[in-house]
């Protein structure tokens, strides 16, 4: 093949990805649906595979594994919610308490500040105090109507129950056939790159299982370790701000942020006392020295890297187009790149032009 029909394909290859691309973003409504039934699909597939080792059928590990996967998560719903419920209850209940007890705090520190007006500074400061206590319910308020909305019309309600149905059924077949579709792939490509772009997947594979499989068992891990330490503690929501900071972990210093913070802040506010500080600061610490010493070297293994900030990026760029699953794409789809920049980098220095 000369260099014009080189050109040549490589233009063509890049005008159909990103007509590809375009077509993907104008129809995200209708493709998330599919998007999360592949990525379940990949994410199990290994062990599918396993499950085919110790002489089971493909259909038949595919079925028993999905059993499973649904069965665990629809069982710790039902454990986790009403938990859950409970615990946004009690902080509601205990709301005014804890304004109560941040005035106690602030007012002695007002009255100490002779230039300025106290009694006007008190209001202003009781008014923040009496808005800020309204958060929560406002907040509780506006997801209930939301989700009201989105299950009001009839047309959002065959949509949602639509989609319920298609993730598991995408998952089964995407599952099943999982080594059959990549084999048709490969069979699509030129025989002349058939090594390269082996080569090239089982690099982004590797790159995957780390980033995406491994990852996200160590999130998973923490979230436990976090609930539970913050469950004996007695921080308020400790259910919730133990998977929050969990998962939160997947971006750097997202966990502290959305973990620690609240932890500490809630607690100090429902016990005022040092010991359960020294509790939340004692469970974060120990959680991340597992998360560092024993879990992450464990189940990832070495660290194919990725930089804080290119996460952060890739995060916020993917949000931003398109939403939450944007927000869980982000990551895979940076280490995918990162795979390619590489590649180009190299085949780069390796051109006429770079020398």
């Amino acid at each position: 093949m000369d260099s014009k029909q080189k050109q040549t394909g490589i233009w063509i290859f890049v005008g159909v990805f990103f007509l590809v691309a375009i077509f993907l973003y104008l129809t995200r409504r209708v493709v998330t649906p599919f998007f999360i039934a592949f990525g379940l699909a990949y994410l199990l597939d290994p062990l599918v595979d396993k499950l085919q080792e110790r002489k089971l059928g493909r259909t038949t590990a595919t079925v028993l594994l999905l059993t499973s996967f649904f069965g665990i998560v629809i069982l710790g719903c039902a454990l986790l919610m009403p938990v859950m419920q409970i615990q946004v209850e009690k902080l509601t209940h205990n709301l005014p308490d804890y304004i109560g007890a941040v005035q106690g705090w602030v007012n002695p520190i007002v009255e100490k500040i002779s230039s300025i007006d106290s009694d006007r500074a008190r209001e202003i400061i009781q008014d923040i105090l009496k808005r800020l206590g309204n958060i929560p319910m406002k907040v509780f308020s506006s997801a209930t109507s939301l989700l009201w909305g989105s299950f009001s019309g009839v047309l959002n309600i065959l949509i949602m129950a639509i989609n319920l149905v298609i993730i598991p059924v995408a998952m089964f077949y995407l599952l099943r056939d999982f080594d059959l579709i990549v084999g048709k792939v490969f069979e699509l490509v030129p025989p002349r790159n058939k090594n390269l772009i082996k080569e090239i997947t089982l690099e982004i594979n590797e790159v995957l299982s780390k980033f995406v499989r491994g990852q996200l068992m160590v999130a998973s891990l923490m979230a436990g370790l976090y609930s539970l330490g913050l469950f004996i503690i007695g921080t308020p929501l400790s259910i919730f701000i133990g998977i929050l900071a969990g998962y939160a972990n997947l971006i750097p210093y997202a966990g502290v942020v959305f973990g620690f913070v609240p932890a500490f802040i809630l607690t100090l506010l429902h016990h005022q006392e040092l010991a359960p500080l020294l509790g939340v600061a004692f469970v974060f610490g120990a959680v991340q020295a597992l998360e560092g010493m024993i879990i992450t070297p464990r189940v990832v293994g070495e660290q194919i890297g990725l930089h804080p900030v290119v996460i952060m990026i890739a995060v916020l760029i993917g949000v931003e187009f398109f939403g939450l699953l944007g927000a869980i794409l982000a990551v895979p789809i940076a280490a995918v790149a990162q795979v390619l920049l590489k590649r180009g980098i190299i085949r780069y220095r390796e051109s006429s032009f770079y020398s």
